[in-house]
């Protein structure tokens, strides 16, 4: 496991790198109203893609990941694929064909320009998340963690310096063909590594067609709970910022984007051990080693926290010299640095919350904390920004971060009797107690 996480460490890495570096070149080059129109554009192709996929990147990860080594998990991935590419041009015309619709929406100039190479890039934007999901069911999250967003990020930020610097193509344009580019490569990287994998495998000589354990209807029952479960993040990360673009001037979405982008480095070790840990979750809880599960459940926060501390530090002290690499004009957002900060600081230290209530047949329980924390935390975003601008957006994404780890700490306690807090247990302090009692440790937990 420590050479798996260390692997998926610094992957993950390279995409949370290339998330930043892309918004610093964008701030760089565009300001923060550059910023804020890519801010929108990108929620736009990540709401398209959340759609296309329809929760298909999760099925593959639950029925790929139960038999990896079977010649039957290239069917799951046909079907899923086929299933989003007609999905994915579907909505990527209608984003080509309604940019002149959206930018009146909205109010955002040098949006329709943008949005051409978005549109371009929808298709492999979004199988990139179908070989992620089908590369952690074959249990390679490193690889599957350099086929999503920041990757695409990493390479667009190259791309669009490139652009700008070496070709006749002028204004935003020049980000949206960038992102393009990157999707396509990124996708390219992903269908190599996927057949680099089949060589290896002992069923790719036979000449039989593989017969899935799986049935389509199944799958596809599946696809829908897991998209239904996804809507919770198409409300935190694209409806947000679609409120916020409304509301608030280029410049200013700008000011919200580069904090939340920068705020998310406190975050990113809590995104490398949810890539891990889950499985384990599910086999503990499958073993009945509630003891073990807990164990696990708190050595991730505490490592969490634990790296997370120095960059919390810097973004609470120095905020204004952290937000400056992006330009002068982006340290004015300092307030709103530290309240994402903030924020952040509970979504690490309460750990895997949500993935320790999906992993033990809570699934449900955790859609429902999702989505009602986010819905209310969206009605936040209108209420907060008119009279407070950029600084509401903060405190609306800052309130949906606190409310929702902290509903699911409260369910983590009760349904399993497990407390992820580095911190003496509140609730049993309070008096509140599991529904049932934890089984004792047994030899067979502790290996002794």
């Amino acid at each position: 496991m420590a050479l798996t996480l260390g692997r998926t460490f610094l992957a993950r890495g390279v995409a949370a790198l290339g998330s930043l570096v892309l918004v610093v070149v964008l701030g760089r080059l565009y300001g923060p109203a550059g910023v804020g129109v890519y801010a929108l554009a990108h929620s736009l192709l990540m709401g398209v893609a959340i759609l296309a996929r329809f929760g298909m990147d999760n099925a593959l990860m639950r029925y790929v990941g139960e038999s990896p080594d079977s010649s039957h998990v290239m069917r799951y991935l046909y079907w899923a694929c086929r299933k989003a590419l007609i999905l994915s041009v579907v909505l990527a015309l209608a984003l080509f064909f309604g940019r002149s619709l959206l930018v009146r929406m909205f109010g955002t100039e040098g949006l329709a320009e943008v949005l051409v190479g978005i549109a371009v890039a929808t298709p492999p934007f979004t199988l990139g998340f179908l070989f992620s999901g089908f590369f952690k069911g074959i249990r390679k999250p490193a690889t599957a963690c350099l086929l999503e967003n920041g990757t695409v990020a990493l390479l667009a930020g190259g791309l669009v310096v490139l652009l700008h610097q070496y070709t006749e193509v002028e204004g935003l344009a020049v980000i949206g063909w960038a992102y393009a580019g990157a999707a396509w490569l990124v996708l390219g990287q992903g269908i190599w590594q996927l057949w680099r994998w089949c060589r290896r495998q002992s069923w790719a000589a036979r000449a039989e067609a593989p017969l899935p354990s799986v049935a389509r209807p199944q799958f596809d029952a599946s696809s829908r709970a897991f998209f239904v479960m996804s809507l919770a993040g198409l409300m935190q990360s694209v409806l947000s910022i679609m409120v916020a673009g409304w509301l608030l001037s280029e410049s200013g979405l700008g000011l919200f984007k580069t904090s939340q982008q920068t705020a998310m480095l406190i975050g990113f070790i809590l995104i490398v051990i949810n890539a891990i840990f889950p499985p384990r979750f599910a086999s503990l809880h499958r073993e009945g080693k509630t003891q073990a599960l807990g164990r696990l459940a708190r050595q991730g926060a505490l490592l969490g926290g634990g790296i997370a501390a120095p960059v919390l530090l810097v973004c609470l002290l120095v905020p204004g010299w952290v937000l400056g690499l992006f330009g002068d004009e982006f340290s004015q957002a300092a307030p709103l640095l530290r309240i994402i900060a903030l924020a952040q600081l509970i979504n690490v230290a309460t750990g895997s919350v949500g993935f320790l209530l999906n992993m033990t047949g809570h699934e449900a329980l955790m859609r429902n904390i999702a989505l009602i924390c986010n819905a209310i935390g969206l009605s936040m975003f209108f209420v907060l920004i008119p009279p407070f601008g950029p600084l509401g957006a903060a405190m609306a994404l800052a309130f949906v971060l606190v409310i929702q780890n902290l509903v699911a700490l409260y369910f983590v306690w009760r349904k399993l009797g497990i407390w992820t807090l580095p911190t003496p247990n509140i609730l049993r302090v309070l008096g509140i107690m599991p529904e049932v009692r934890a089984p004792s440790v047994t030899h067979k937990e502790t290996g002794y």
